[in-house]
């Protein structure tokens, strides 16, 4: 009798605990996304219909003016970049996981990235300013900053001849002695050039861009040129407008408009 009873106890604790195991409620990650206008302003609602989890991860793709979220519902995620966008929720209940991803397509046009006031030297040696330009940096350069690290960094540069006549360059041309720079193309006087200096001012997204074919005109300009634009394109395919604003003896003041994406 001993013996049966010990065997039945164990049996019965082992049906408890494999009771208590199966109890353990798994979370299901679940929601929706509805895109309200078009790039680059257009803006994500979620709603979250995740059930039995007590925590959430969410991470947003390339565009998206959000990341990565801890919020039950994200709000105010804005999306400035054309095509599609992928959303991915880990909904956690403390023990257990489950995801969801969802892609959604943006329509419209992809957003600038804008830099103001830059001034760039007219000559080489200048210890006040720099010649040398990054995109993914968003830094001037002088020539004695040039690494070999920054040098792959390195998108556009400026030189002038005799102080009358300027120019935007590639900073791979060997006047610059830029190593591991890519190719930039400059048209420095595009005639009759697609975008006006009115254009450049009202320009809020990549429109005037997209479709313009940028060849490298190995040309200059002067300073009855200026205000005027130069258009280039990066080696990655980025196209961009600058907007000359004055020039004195040791350096030109330029505004930037640069695809983001």
């Amino acid at each position: 009798m001993i013996r049966k009873s010990l065997f039945f106890s164990a049996l019965v604790l082992s049906f408890l605990s494999c009771s208590k195991e199966d109890a353990v409620k798994q979370p299901i990650a679940d929601f929706t996304v509805a895109v309200s206008g078009q790039a680059p302003t257009a803006t994500l609602t979620i709603v979250n219909k995740s059930t039995d989890a007590s925590t959430y991860a969410w991470t947003f793709g390339t565009g998206a003016s959000t990341l990565t979220s801890t919020d039950k519902e994200p709000s105010g995620v804005k999306v400035d970049k054309t095509g599609d966008i992928t959303i991915t929720l880990v909904a956690n209940n403390g023990t257990v996981t489950n995801t969801k991803t969802v892609t959604v397509n943006v329509t419209g046009k992809n957003a600038l990235t804008s830099y103001s006031d830059l001034e760039f030297a007219l000559n080489a040696g200048n210890t006040t300013y720099g010649r040398l330009f990054s995109f993914e940096t968003g830094k001037m350069y002088k020539d004695n900053e040039i690494t070999t690290a920054i040098g792959s960094k390195i998108h556009l540069a400026f030189g002038s001849m005799s102080g009358t006549m300027f120019y935007f360059d590639s900073p791979t041309k060997t006047d610059y002695k830029v190593t591991g720079a890519t190719v930039t193309k400059v048209s420095n006087w595009p005639s009759p050039s697609p975008i006006s200096v009115s254009d450049f001012d009202a320009m809020t997204d990549d429109t005037k861009l997209t479709d313009l074919t940028i060849t490298d005109t190995n040309d200059s300009f002067g300073k009855t040129n200026i205000p005027g634009v130069v258009l280039f394109q990066l080696a990655s395919g980025r196209k961009g407008v600058i907007k000359t604003k004055a020039v004195n003896d040791v350096r030109i003041l330029v505004d930037i408009k640069i695809q983001k994406y």
